[in-house]
Order: structure tokens, then C-alpha cells, then sequence
């Protein structure tokens, strides 16, 4: 023990000779546990005399029993809750005993300081070492109960976050009421949708089923018209047939007519020549009876000179007279002949015009049956022809019922996907339902004051538009045009307007003391009904460098936003319009937006882009 002696001088008293007069309190026990010796401090610490403390059981010791001293050291805890009672106990390897430690008065501040951290939330330490610790532990202990806070919200599907000030301003707890933000809109814009698609999906069913009811009737019909194109087909083919066998016949009739029109003519041709020898046999008679005129006339003249012959003419005058009348007859027969030779002229010229009739008639005929041939073969070639594309509208309408049989398997499978649709969003609404939102998202300040400042700014540019306007700087067709010139060789694309100079002119003294106003604004600017931004802020309106990268980020003017967010900002005419989305630089902002009028018509609409965290 050597060690723990020298520390200090002798005591004053002789039962504490052989301890220090050290400011830690020490005791030295014999053998047995009992007390031997103590130090000042020993005596100070346990407020007692070392007459009444030397020769006292270990038990006088805040009740330290003699069997907790085991081994060679080591430390005992007195019961209670003051962590101040500890006695550190070493064996005294000179006599046999132990000797004793007990704790400094700062030690055990210390160690009352440090139980007390244990102990309560908040607790008042007076130890200067303790006090960072304590407001560590402090801080531990409110974040731990904000996670059970969370853990129990999100475990309940609670999103409305509520934190008290003191948590609220906390880093961690910005950045966390910024994600319960960030989520409760999200899923309130999901839950809008699903409310959107629901209200559709009954609209888009009830097509599907009305889809595949006239899918069902067209296919029907055009059945129909395949069966009335094929029946129309084979009567065109019998027709077709039919007329290639009148065609048959016709030139049949018209090789007859034309045989006819030659006999007639060969007919005519004959009885012309009858004619003409009728006529020279006419001349024969003419002969003939001037021949018998001439026999007359020399058998009367004979019958003279035999009366003046007497009895010698008697004989020549019977001849004469025989002769006379031989001459008679033959100018009767004669007469005859030509009467018969004239009735046969008369009835050979009504037979050579009957026979001229007959071969105009039958030559007309022919001609006639030349053109029905002709005409005939037309048709049949039309016919034909008809059959030809007939069977092309056959295929052509067969392939539209295929192509119809199959729009309505697909109209099948629309109203199928329909049906699953809505049933998907049934259970999308019974999902998202699942999660308790923020009653009214101006509840939170950030919303609300944002909400305030775009409602001013869309009022003081609307009215300054209406000024350009009333002033004679722009026309109103000019102010809103939703016309675009490209400007060219820039990536992403950027376009001119009727409009924009105005707006450089007039948007950047409105815009911009709004976008300073808050560290946590990102932009604040103007967009009309096609998401076109004539005049972006001045920190995203830094001189293009030919890097997309730099100028997506650095030069956003004059550019039409087409996203989901950016094409619904200038469009509606809601009071006002809070979406959460992730931008196109990857960054996840809010963004409030509010309608812009000039005068009572609407331009388009003012949005403030920000974040939470």
C-alpha cells in the first residue's frame, strides 16, 4: 500500500497515521472487515468521527457487507438510486486487509450527473464536463422520439405531419418534413388521377361494350354483303354465259341474213335478166306481128289479084285467104304473147323491187345483227369486266370481314382490359385510400406563403399586361398568339413569339424580387396555355455555351415545357394548382401555380417552383 500512502502527508489522528490526508476519501479494513483507519475525506464524505467510524464493521460503510469484498479488486454499488454510493475495494497485500475508495465530491456530482442523464428527458445537469453529453443525449432523445413519431405515422399510413417548433426547426426534421411533403402530394395527386380515371373508366366500358356491339353488327353485315357479292358474282358469270350464247346465236343470224341478202340479190340479179329477155322476146313478137301485119296485107292484096284472075285465081285466092287468117292468128297469138310478156314484165319489175326490198331488208337485218353482236359482246365484255372487279370487291370485303372478325377480337380484349381497368383503379382507390393526407396542404406554411406571393404577382402581371395592352404596345391578338418561330442551332429547343419582347421588358421587375424572396425558391415565372416560358429568371437565363448539359441548367428561357407538370400550369384556371414533381435537372420541387388574367381573359398562368427541405 505503499502507493496509495504516499500521496499525501500523515493524518493527524492516530487511527489515520498510515492513510493520506488526500482529497479522495480512503478506509482500511482488517482481516475481519472492520474498520481501521480513515482519512479526512473518508470522515467528511461519511459525516462521521473517527472515534465512531474505528473499529466499526464495513457495514457502517453505506452498508457494505463483508462478503461483497471478493477477489482482489473491484467495485461495489450501494442500493438505492445514488450512483455517488460506490465503493472501489483492493486487498491490502501488508496486513491482510482491504482498503477503501470512496468517491471525490466532483466525482460524484459526476456520477449523479450521469445517472440523471438516464433517468429524464430533460435533465438539468450542473457538471460542466456533463452538459454537452446531456444536450447530445437531449437531442438523441427527441430524435428518437421523432422516428417513433414517423415510425408510427407511416406504420398507420398517416401522413400529416405535425412537429413541435422547437423539433420543426430542426436540419433532420426539415428534411424529414420535407419527404412527408414531398409524399402526402405525390399521393394526393395520384389519388386525383385515380379519382379521374375512375370517373372515365364507366365512359370507357360502356365504349368498349358499344365498340363491340357494332364491331359484332359490322361483322354481320359485311357477312352479308360477301354472301349478296358472291350471288351477284354467279349470276354475272350465268349472265355472261347466256350472253356468250346469244352472241353465238346472233352471228349465226347474221351469216343467215347475210346468205339471205346475197339470194335476194342473186334473185334480183336473175329477174332483171328475165327482164331484160322478156323484153327481146317483146321485140320477137313485135317482129312477128309485123310480120303477120305484112302477111295480111299481101294476102289481101293476093286475094285482089286472084278476084281479077277469075276461075284461074280461084285457087290462089283460097290460099290468100288461109294465108289471112294464118297471118290473124298469128297477130292475135301475138298480141297474146305481148299482153302475156307485159303482165310477166310488170310482175318480174314487182318482183326484181320486192327482191331489191328483200335484200335491203335483210341487209339491214344483218347490219342490225352485226350491231346487237356488237353491242352483245360489249356487254359480255362489261360483264365480265363487272365479274372481274365484283370479285375484287369479294376478296376486298372478304379481307374487311377478316380484318372486321378480328377488330372484334380486339374490341373483345378492350372490354376485357376495360373491365380490368376498373377494377385496377378500384383497387389503386383502395390503396392510395389507405394513407390519411393533410386536410388542406395550405396548412403548411411554406404552401401558404408561396400560395400568397403567386396570387400577387399573377394579380401585378395580369395588370401590367392589361396596361401593354390599353397603351397601344402590343395588340391583343399579338399578346396571345400561340404561334412559335424555332430559333435555330439551339438544343434544347427555344422559340420566338409576337409576345415575348414584351414580356422581357415587362415580367423581369415582377419576377424577380419574388424569386430572391425565399432561399428555398428555386424560380418564379410566367407560362402561357402551351407551356411557354418567354422570360425565364436571370440565373437560368445565363448566356447559352453549346454544352446541353450546362445550358438545360443554365438557360431555360424561351422554351415550352411539355411535361406533366409544365403543360398544365398556364392551362388551368383552378384558384390555384399544388403538384410535387421531379424536374428535368432530376431535382424534386414543388410547384404552385395561379392563373394569369388579362383583363377578364385568360393568358396563362404564374408558378413558383420550391422545395421543403
Amino acid at each position: 500500500m505503499s502507493d496509495i500512502e504516499g500521496a499525501g502527508g500523515p493524518c493527524r489522528d492516530a487511527g489515520m497515521q498510515v492513510l493520506p490526508d488526500a482529497p479522495v476519501a480512503l478506509l482500511r479494513l482488517d482481516a475481519d472487515g472492520a474498520v481501521m483507519a480513515a482519512n479526512r475525506a473518508a470522515l467528511d464524505l461519511l459525516a462521521a468521527g473517527a472515534g465512531a467510524l474505528i473499529g466499526q464493521p464495513c457495514h457502517c460503510v453505506w452498508g457494505l457487507p463483508a462478503d461483497a469484498l471478493d477477489g482482489e479488486e473491484g467495485v461495489w454499488l450501494a442500493p438505492g438510486e445514488d450512483p455517488a454510493r460506490r465503493v472501489r475495494y483492493q486487498r491490502d497485500r501488508d496486513g491482510g486487509g482491504w482498503v477503501l475508495s470512496l468517491p471525490h465530491p466532483e466525482t460524484a456530482a459526476l456520477l449523479r450527473d450521469v445517472a440523471m442523464l438516464g433517468r429524464d428527458a430533460a435533465p438539468v445537469v450542473g457538471s460542466p464536463a456533463v452538459q454537452p453529453l446531456a444536450r447530445r443525449l437531449h437531442q438523441a432523445r427527441q430524435e428518437h422520439a421523432l422516428l417513433e413519431r414517423i415510425g408510427t405515422l407511416l406504420g398507420g399510413c398517416d401522413l400529416d405531419l405535425a412537429l413541435p417548433a422547437d423539433v420543426a426547426a430542426e436540419p433532420a426534421s426539415r428534411r424529414i418534413a420535407a419527404g412527408f411533403g414531398n409524399l402526402a402530394e405525390a399521393i394526393r395527386q395520384a389519388v386525383a388521377l385515380s379519382v379521374q380515371i375512375a370517373a372515365e373508366v364507366p365512359h370507357l366500358v360502356g365504349d368498349n361494350d358499344e365498340l363491340l356491339r357494332q364491331s359484332q353488327a359490322q361483322v354481320a353485315a359485311l357477312e352479308s354483303v360477301l354472301e349478296s357479292t358472291r350471288r351477284l358474282l354467279q349470276g354475272l358469270q350465268g349472265a355472261g354465259e347466256e350472253l356468250q350464247a346469244v352472241i353465238s346465236v346472233a352471228a349465226s343470224a347474221d351469216a343467215s341474213a347475210r346468205a339471205g341478202s346475197e339470194a335476194a340479190h342473186q334473185l334480183g340479179d336473175a329477174m332483171r335478166e328475165v327482164e331484160r329477155r322478156a323484153a327481146r322476146a317483146g321485140e320477137v313478137i313485135e317482129v312477128i306481128d309485123a310480120v303477120a301485119f305484112q302477111t295480111n296485107i299481101l294476102s289481101i292484096n293476093a286475094s285482089i289479084e286472084a278476084a281479077h284472075a277469075g276461075e284461074a285465081g280461084r285457087g290462089f285466092a283460097v290460099v290468100a285467104t288461109e294465108i289471112r287468117r294464118l297471118a290473124e292468128k298469128a297477130a292475135t297469138a301475138a298480141r297474146d304473147v305481148r299482153a302475156i310478156l307485159e303482165d310477166t314484165q310488170q310482175a318480174l319489175a314487182q318482183g326484181t323491187t320486192s327482191a331489191q326490198a328483200t335484200e335491203q331488208v335483210l341487209g339491214g337485218i344483218g347490219e342490225l345483227l352485226a350491231r346487237a353482236s356488237g353491242a352483245m359482246e360489249s356487254v359480255a365484255g362489261r360483264v365480265s369486266a363487272q365479274g372481274g372487279e365484283i370479285a375484287a370487291i369479294d376478296r376486298a370485303v372478304g379481307q374487311v370481314v377478316d380484318l372486321s372478325r378480328s377488330n372484334l377480337q380486339h374490341a373483345d380484349q378492350v372490354a376485357a382490359r376495360g373491365a380490368a381497368l376498373a377494377q385496377g383503379t378500384a383497387t389503386l382507390q383502395d390503396c392510395v385510400g389507405l394513407f390519411r393526407l393533410p386536410a388542406d396542404p395550405l396548412r403548411e406554411r411554406r404552401h401558404a406563403r408561396v400560395h400568397d406571393l403567386a396570387r400577387a404577382g399573377a394579380a401585378r402581371i395580369g395588370a401590367a399586361l392589361e396596361q401593354a395592352l390599353v397603351a397601344g404596345r402590343i395588340g391583343e391578338d399579338a399578346l396571345f398568339a400561340r404561334d412559335y418561330t424555332p430559333i435555330p442551332g439551339i438544343e434544347p429547343a427555344k422559340f420566338t413569339t409576337a409576345f415575348d419582347a414584351l414580356c422581357d421588358e415587362l415580367l423581369p421587375p415582377l419576377q424577380e424580387p419574388i424569386a430572391a424572396r425565399h432561399p428555398w425558391i428555386v424560380f418564379a415565372i410566367c407560362a402561357n396555355p402551351d407551356g411557354y416560358v418567354p422570360t425565364h429568371n436571370l440565373r437560368f437565363s445565363q448566356p447559352l455555351t453549346g454544352d446541353r448539359e450546362k445550358d438545360l441548367v443554365g438557360n431555360r428561357t424561351k422554351r415550352v415545357f411539355t411535361d406533366r407538370v409544365g403543360r398544365s400550369v398556364g392551362a388551368h384556371t383552378d384558384p390555384y394548382r399544388l403538384q410535387v414533381y421531379r424536374r428535368d435537372t432530376g431535382q424534386i420541387m414543388f410547384d404552385l401555380s395561379v392563373p394569369i388574367f388579362v383583363g377578364q381573359r385568360h393568358w396563362g398562368g404564374f408558378r413558383i417552383g420550391y422545395t421543403l427541405g
